[in-house]
C-alpha cells in the first residue's frame, strides 16, 4: 500500500533520490500537496515538506541506504549527471555506479517498483559517454528483477531548469549563442507534465515494465527555441560556427557557452513520440498500480491527481480523461 493521507489508512511513503534536483523539487511539491508521504534522500540539507522525511544520501553504502528505504515500496530514482564536464564528463560515476548501488539497496529493502529518468538519446548505437552511462543504468534496473518504469526525457523545462539557466546566463551577458545553423531539433517537455507522468507511473499498473519517451507535443529547432526564449529581452542571438563552439567547449572551461555533451545532445536532434505516454496517462488504471491511501480500492490507481474535478489533458491541451476514465 502506498501514498499518504486519505481514507485508506497508513500507507507506505514514496522514496525519492536526488531530492534536491530540479525535477525532484517539483515532484516532491506535487506529491506533498496531494497528501503523499515522502522519504527524500539528498546530499545537501533540504527543508522537509508536509509529510516528508529528508534523509542523508550515501550511495557508497548500499546496505545503509537499504535500511533507510525499508517501508517504502516505490523508489523514484532522480540522481543523475548530465555529462557537463568535470572529472566525470560522461556521468558514468553517477548514472551507472550510483544506480547500481541504488538497485542493490532497493532489492534489500523490498522496493516493488523503481521509476527512473534516463535520456531521449539512449540507444546501444549512441557512443556518447553520457548516453552510454544512462543505458548502463537502464540495463541495471531492467535486470534487477524489480518492477520498473523508465522515462527517456528531452529537456524538461520550467523555472530553474538546466536549459533555462544555460540560456539565461548568456542572455544576461547580452547575447545567446546558436551553434551552427540552429536547425537541429529539440522536443522540450513541461515539468508539470513530467511530474504527473512520474506520479501516474506508480499509480497505474499499465506503466509497469515499460519505457516511454518523455517529450513535448512538438519538435522545434534550437534557433526557434532560443528566439522564443529571448523574446521581450534585449539579448542578441549570435550564430557561431560549430567548430568554434567545439574549441570553446574543449578549452574554455566554465566560460564556454556550451559543454561537449550539450553540443552532442543538440546536434543529435533527438525527438520522440509523445502519443504512447499520452495514451497510458489517459487510460483507466490497470491492476498492479499503487493502491490504498486516498484512492484505495480493488481497481488500482489513486485519485489524488484528479481531485476537485480536475481533468487530465494531453500536452496540446486536449481533454483525454477525468478520474482515470477515457475521454
Amino acid at each position: 500500500m502506498h501514498g499518504g493521507g486519505g481514507g485508506g489508512g497508513a500507507a507506505a511513503p514514496v522514496a525519492v533520490t536526488g531530492a534536491g534536483g530540479f525535477v525532484a523539487r517539483n515532484l516532491r511539491a506535487a506529491l506533498a500537496a496531494r497528501s503523499f508521504r515522502l522519504r527524500s534522500f539528498s546530499r545537501r540539507g533540504l527543508r522537509p515538506l508536509a509529510g516528508e522525511r529528508v534523509m542523508p544520501a550515501s550511495y557508497s553504502d548500499p546496505e545503509g541506504l537499504g535500511s533507510r528505504l525499508r517501508g517504502c515500496d516505490v523508489l523514484v530514482h532522480l540522481v543523475g549527471a548530465g555529462g557537463r564536464g568535470g572529472p566525470d564528463p560522461g556521468g558514468a560515476g553517477v548514472n551507472a555506479e550510483v544506480t547500481a548501488a541504488v538497485v542493490r539497496a532497493a532489492k534489500s529493502a523490498g522496493i516493488r517498483q523503481v521509476v527512473f529518468l534516463s535520456g531521449l538519446g539512449v540507444s546501444p548505437s549512441n557512443a556518447s559517454g553520457y548516453f552510454a552511462s544512462k543505458l548502463r543504468a537502464e540495463d541495471l534496473i531492467r535486470g534487477s528483477g524489480l518492477g520498473f518504469t523508465i522515462f527517456r526525457p528531452s529537456f524538461i523545462v520550467g523555472r530553474d531548469d538546466y536549459l533555462t539557466r544555460l540560456l539565461g546566463r548568456q542572455a544576461r551577458r547580452g547575447a545567446v549563442v546558436v551553434p551552427g545553423d540552429g536547425r537541429y531539433l529539440l522536443q522540450p517537455v513541461r515539468v508539470s507534465y513530467a511530474v504527473e507522468a512520474i506520479a501516474r507511473s506508480f499509480l497505474n499498473g499499465r506503466f509497469l515494465r515499460r519505457t516511454f519517451d518523455l517529450v513535448g507535443p512538438e519538435a522545434v529547432t534550437f534557433e526557434a527555441y532560443v528566439r522564443r526564449f529571448c523574446r521581450g529581452t534585449p539579448a542578441r542571438i549570435t550564430r557561431v560556427p560549430l567548430e568554434e563552439c567545439l574549441r570553446d567547449a574543449l578549452n574554455g572551461g566554465r566560460s564556454a557557452p556550451y559543454t561537449l555533451e550539450d553540443l552532442n545532445i543538440f546536434f543529435g536532434g533527438y525527438v520522440g513520440d509523445p502519443s504512447r505516454l499520452d495514451r497510458a496517462m489517459a487510460a483507466r488504471p490497470a491492476g498492479g498500480g499503487r493502491r490504498g491511501g486516498a484512492g484505495g480500492g480493488s481497481g488500482g490507481g489513486d485519485d489524488r491527481f484528479q481531485r476537485g474535478g480536475s481533468e487530465l489533458h494531453d500536452q496540446r491541451g486536449r481533454r483525454v480523461g477525468r478520474g482515470g476514465d477515457r475521454a
